[in-house]
């Protein structure tokens, strides 16, 4: 069952604008651009990370390689398998031949580097507000003591046209607006057809996923990581995996700063000239009753260098009603996740700090959780 297009909307514009200002206090929240041309030493408290969740150790794979997916080969058979091997064993893979001019990748890449070098005043011009996902600054903090992550971003709404809040698109530097508008109908029609080629691979018509997620929710977010004085301290991003259907990343090529959990390893994905990189969401996670999941992903900083990700999350529309496929339920395979509307996911997921994947919580069966009450999962 869906909702009425009034109620979509309304969930919507939930999702995408800040929470009540009075309620949300996150304290000192520094820039960290401005902390690094300060020349510290060190960094603040609220940046340094417990223990186990430093990012050092000897849990990382340095030498492995998350798949490579070519589009263009994506009738043939074999490459149709790799793609799915990749969805099963991993989650997260690249993709080349994808059809997005190189030309376009560049400057998108450029433009964004430039709002990021801009002047603080500048980009305060354009303010995320506490507890909000719009804006510049900081994304997913909601209260003073929590620890904070190594990046500025800057987070839009694209589609539908009415989760966008025009204030918040820069209008510097030159171009921005009209190339990102163009960058994201470019990879929107990736996404569409990556899910249609995703479905072949579960024995689905291609048009499954397009046909029921209607007109899909588009969001984008570039994130910048300046060189850290104390790298084995902090995160770049909190592991986390995303609420999309599939997520869209171009990441430059100055490091491998992110990294993907792979049995129970963090594994660099190395960048390729001109590649993305997909991730599945928690939304295929659902729809597939878990054969498809969703992965732990995390942004990890160093000394050295700095590190700019643009980032496009691909969902579907928030009035459509998600739950496990009946040709994923079975005797062997017994639903695992209740049926529930999308839009109250994505308010569940943008008002709770990113912690690895508990949000998913709000989905399972026998989870006990305040976030919305039980319900039957009705997938046959």
């Amino acid at each position: 069952m869906q909702r009425s297009s009034s109620s979509a909307k309304e969930d919507l514009v939930v999702a995408y604008a800040m929470a009540s200002e009075a309620e949300i206090k996150i304290g000192q929240v520094d820039d960290v651009q401005e902390l690094h041309r300060a020349g510290l030493e060190t960094v603040p408290d609220r940046y340094i990370r417990d223990g186990d969740d430093r990012p050092g150790g000897d849990n990382v794979c340095a030498l492995a390689h998350i798949p490579v997916i070519d589009v263009g080969e994506l009738t043939r058979d074999d490459e149709l398998n790799k793609l799915r091997l990749a969805c099963e064993e991993w989650g997260f893979f690249q993709v080349v031949n994808h059809g997005i001019e190189d030309e376009l990748l560049d400057e998108m890449e450029k433009l964004a580097r430039e709002f990021f070098m801009l002047p603080l005043e500048e980009k305060e011009k354009y303010p995320m507000a506490p507890g909000g996902i719009q804006g510049y600054g900081h994304a997913f903090v909601f209260s003073e003591d929590q620890k904070l992550d190594w990046c500025n971003m800057l987070a839009l709404g694209v589609e539908p046209a009415f989760i966008r809040q025009p204030k918040l698109w820069p209008t510097t530097p030159a171009k921005f607006k009209e190339t990102l508008e163009k960058y994201s109908v470019e990879i929107r029609g990736l996404c569409r057809r990556l899910l249609a080629h995703i479905a072949e691979t579960l024995g689905l018509a291609p048009g499954t996923f397009g046909d029921m997620f209607g007109e899909a929710v588009q969001a984008v977010r570039m994130n910048f990581y300046p060189p850290c004085p104390r790298p084995e301290l902090v995160l770049g991003l909190s592991a986390h995996s995303d609420g999309s259907a599939v997520t869209v990343l171009q990441q430059d090529m100055s490091c491998a700063g992110l990294q993907v959990i792979k049995d129970g390893a963090w594994v660099p994905v190395h960048p390729i000239p001109h590649a993305l990189v997909i991730n599945l969401g928690d939304s295929l996670e659902v729809l597939t009753n878990g054969r498809y999941r969703s992965v732990e992903h995390r942004a990890v900083t160093n000394s050295e260098q700095d590190r700019l990700s643009v980032v496009t999350f691909y969902a579907p529309a928030y009035d459509v009603e998600l739950g496990p496929l009946p040709e994923f339920v079975t005797d062997e395979a017994p639903c695992r996740y209740r049926r529930f509307n999308h839009g109250e996911y994505s308010r569940h997921y943008v008002t709770r700090r990113l912690e690895g994947k508990k949000t998913l919580e709000f989905a399972k069966i026998n989870q006990i959780t305040t976030a919305a009450p039980e319900e039957p999962c009705s997938c046959k």
